[in-house]
């Protein structure tokens, strides 16, 4: 009876062994973004909504540590290394800082990321490997046709931008590249933090604009209500190329749907999750989306026909 106890008591410890040996691990995935954003935020839903939609449900099959840089550059670094040190599955970044801090960091883990440029454009030389993502080809001759279209007789635009974001500098350098072969005038101006926007706002109301335009910069963004105030109050029209920020104020929005930027990088989360190749490693976002604000347009001064309102994806 003993000898028998012993038996039944060994293979219940093996039946035990070998159930934890073929028990699935659970993932981790790692998200990083740049900064507390209500449009970036929609660019995160987006993902979070891939990953519920292909059965990837937070505390139950996989596990979500989620971080936020709150405009931090330095911080952007020391969290990617406690996603290392946590061993994470892969890293999801939202924001190009965040995305070229990866690629110059993780070496062993796949990294998705969203919400910004395209790597190369970005100053990486060499893209590393295990780098994937969506990313925005900023079509500046559609957008430039657009606002000669809105103001035919425009001569000087006004581009507050912050030059440490790599994303910005890279924008404002390429639309001041298009204005400039159309005989456009650039007034830039520089914004460190978000509490420079009302002098910028100021500054570029000063030097008589025909508009100004915000595009791809995060700095500028956090506080765009405030731009969106001055150009109200000086009749200056507000254009921004992140359609959503027109909520905030802007009376045009041209470029790329957050939430579906978001939500095709989930989806390469998930194939490299699933251990399947992620397709294409790095493709653009090919819809466009135009957003207009009838009442900011009309406080800023700006004329739109029914034309462009027909061909408005959004009208607020």
């Amino acid at each position: 009876m003993k000898k028998y106890v012993k038996f039944l008591a060994g293979l219940l410890i093996a039946i035990a062994a070998i159930s934890c040996g073929n028990k699935e691990k659970i993932l981790t995935v790692g998200y990083l973004q740049i900064t507390q954003d209500p449009v970036l935020d929609i660019a995160k839903e987006g993902v979070f909504t891939a990953l519920k939609d292909s059965g990837y449900i937070n505390g139950q099959n996989f596990r979500l540590i989620e971080k936020n840089a709150q405009g931090d550059l330095s911080m952007i670094p020391m969290i990617l290394q406690s996603f290392i040190s946590s061993g994470v599955d892969v890293i999801i970044t939202c924001g190009t800082p965040c995305m070229i801090a990866a690629a110059q960091i993780v070496k062993d883990i796949p990294v998705v990321f969203t919400v910004s440029f395209e790597p190369d454009a970005m100053g990486l030389k060499n893209v590393p490997e295990n780098l994937y993502g969506i990313y925005d080809p900023l079509n500046e001759v559609e957008y430039v046709n657009l606002m000669f279209e809105l103001i035919p007789n425009l001569k000087k635009i006004g581009i507050p931008y912050n030059n440490a974001e790599p994303n910005a500098e890279f924008s404002a350098g390429k639309f001041t590249a298009e204005f400039s072969k159309r005989g456009v005038e650039v007034v830039k101006t520089s914004v460190v933090s978000s509490n420079d926007i009302l002098m910028a706002g100021q500054y570029l109301a000063g030097e008589d604009v025909d508009a100004i335009l915000v595009t791809a910069d995060n700095t500028m963004y956090l506080g765009i209500n405030v731009m969106a105030k001055v150009a109200s109050e000086a009749k200056i029209p507000l254009f921004v190329s992140d359609p959503m920020h027109t909520r905030k104020g802007a009376a045009v929005g041209f470029g790329v749907n957050y939430w579906q930027w978001g939500y095709m990088s989930g989806l390469k989360a998930v194939r490299l999750l699933k251990g399947m190749l992620a397709g294409e490693k790095i493709e653009p976002i090919d819809k466009l989306e135009l957003v207009i604000n009838k009442d900011a347009a009309e406080k800023q001064g700006l004329p739109v026909s029914d034309s462009i309102l027909k061909r408005a994806d959004i009208i607020l």
